[in-house]
């Protein structure tokens, strides 16, 4: 059995480090140390807790720059982004730190109520326990922040699994916690392929499971936990859907579109996968959105000049290809992309115009790769019902001139999230985010995941109000 995994970008050019294979038959016995851990570090201070997420923060800053190039190098993204994410991800540690050191419960309104009015009843916010935490490959760094840090600033333990595809720079985060002062038990990280995930998500002594990745991968957790109802945390596929009305701005919706879609080379979960346009519309957005395509830049992700870098891996791109083979063999009309001689984990940008309502990729076959797809909604009422059609409810996005008209269809968007007049790519860490239907359950974001990965506690001291005694010579 291989004990080492090689990890290569995804243009297998170059080795770029290797990391520790965990054995699946290993990680129950994580998992029951992580839970032997765990008490011990609730019982240490939220003071101490938060210096110890700074500490990490603190050490990760000076080594930002060589952190994103790696990130660009192992998952493929683009040189910019790839720093983004390092540099935010460092902000997003000392932010858990920052929010956790205010984390506090409720006063209950009993003094209201003739039975319970001299009571002091209140909450408190306390850890579940074990996490057990699987990441993306496409966001691996944000998101083993997001979930590790609200879990632990929470006093719990968190097991994580980095992604096979892009395990370096989660690996270096991870050490920054245990260097910084935070248990190596309570913050332990796995390697590994499916088996290990697997492994994880059926692990005894686990109280919660944060994932993000495919609704496939969301259901197997789901149905592992189910016996012991433990808390899921999930965030999962999405075939956004951005609905251009008759009067938007088609100058901003190529704009926001071309970010929304390209991001990460396409594979952004949240990326705006089905564009619903008015007809009168189609024709100039093909125009516009076939400009932006062939002014993208494909090449290595670390190079500067690249706008877009390579898939994951060739197989990723090879199901890409497929997925616009289909469409169009089912009534799109391919206005750009289609294999040329570069190497197989490379795609160009592809545009399909005039998507039958009835293809698949109209409602749940979400291509994770950049690919445009536009599909014609005569109005309002037919993009509402067309948007609503998918299985998946992540976020949406409207363009109108008309922002109440905008709002109107908003409310009536089945999705966690809509955007109006901007992509539904859209995450900053100070709003709620998640989806509905196969799009996840719980949300995630700065505050909002220490939520997700704590409970509310109430404890009621009966009787404990009591009148200050009269004094002698006051009054009267």
């Amino acid at each position: 059995m291989l004990t080492t995994s090689i990890v290569y970008d995804p243009l297998e050019r170059e080795q770029l480090g290797e990391v520790a294979l965990t054995d699946p038959a290993a990680v129950q016995g994580i998992v029951d140390a992580a839970r032997a851990a765990q008490d011990g570090w609730a019982r240490t201070t939220l003071a101490e807790r938060a210096d110890r997420l700074e500490a990490a923060a603190d050490a990760l800053r000076p080594e930002a720059t060589a952190l994103g190039e790696l990130l660009a190098r192992e998952s493929g993204k683009p040189l910019a982004q790839a720093q983004f994410e390092v540099r935010a991800s460092i902000g997003l540690l000392a932010d858990n730190a920052r929010v956790g050191r205010r984390w506090e419960g409720r006063v209950l309104p009993t003094e209201g109520l003739g039975g319970t009015a001299q009571d002091l009843a209140y909450t408190r916010r306390e850890p579940l326990g074990v996490v057990g935490a699987i990441l993306p490959f496409n966001f691996p760094v944000e998101l083993f922040v997001e979930k590790a840090a609200a879990g632990l600033v929470g006093g719990n333990a968190v097991v994580s699994k980095a992604p096979p595809e892009a395990p370096l720079v989660v690996e270096r985060f991870q050490r920054a916690l245990v260097e910084a002062g935070i248990p190596a038990a309570v913050t332990p990280l796995l390697h590994g392929d499916r088996d290990v995930g697997v492994a994880l998500s059926q692990a005894r002594g686990l109280d919660a499971i944060s994932l993000t990745g495919s609704t496939a991968a969301g259901i197997a957790v789901a149905q592992a936990g189910a016996p012991t109802l433990r808390r899921l945390h999930l965030e999962l596929g999405g075939n956004n859907a951005a609905v251009v009305l008759a009067d938007a701005d088609l100058d901003l919706v190529a704009e926001e579109l071309a970010y929304g879609r390209l991001l990460m080379n396409g594979q952004a979960c949240s990326a705006s996968k089905r564009i619903l346009v008015h007809p009168s519309l189609h024709d100039e957005l093909v125009e516009r959105l076939a400009a932006v395509v062939d002014r993208q830049v494909l090449g290595a992700p670390a190079d500067p000049a690249t706008t877009i870098g390579p898939l994951v891996n060739a197989a990723a791109a090879r199901r890409v290809r497929q997925q616009v083979e289909r469409a169009v063999a089912q009534g799109a009309t391919p206005v750009r992309g289609g294999d040329d001689d570069r190497e197989a984990a490379l795609l160009p940008p592809a545009l399909l115009a005039d998507v039958p309502a009835a293809a698949a990729v109209a409602t749940d076959d979400e291509i994770f790769g950049p690919v445009f797809v536009l599909v014609r909604a005569d109005g309002p009422q037919q993009a509402i019902a067309l948007a609503n059609a998918s299985s998946f409810g992540l976020m949406a996005s409207v363009f109108s001139r008309d922002v109440q008209l905008a709002l109107a269809v908003a409310e009536r968007l089945e999705a966690g999230g809509v955007v109006i007049n901007g992509t539904d790519n859209y995450r900053p860490p100070v709003i709620p985010f998640g989806g509905v239907k196969l799009s996840g359950s719980g949300r995630e974001g700065l505050g909002y995941t220490i939520d997700e990965l704590t409970r509310e506690k109430t404890i009621v001291l009966r009787r404990f109000r009591r009148d200050l005694p009269d004094e002698e010579g006051v009054g009267g």
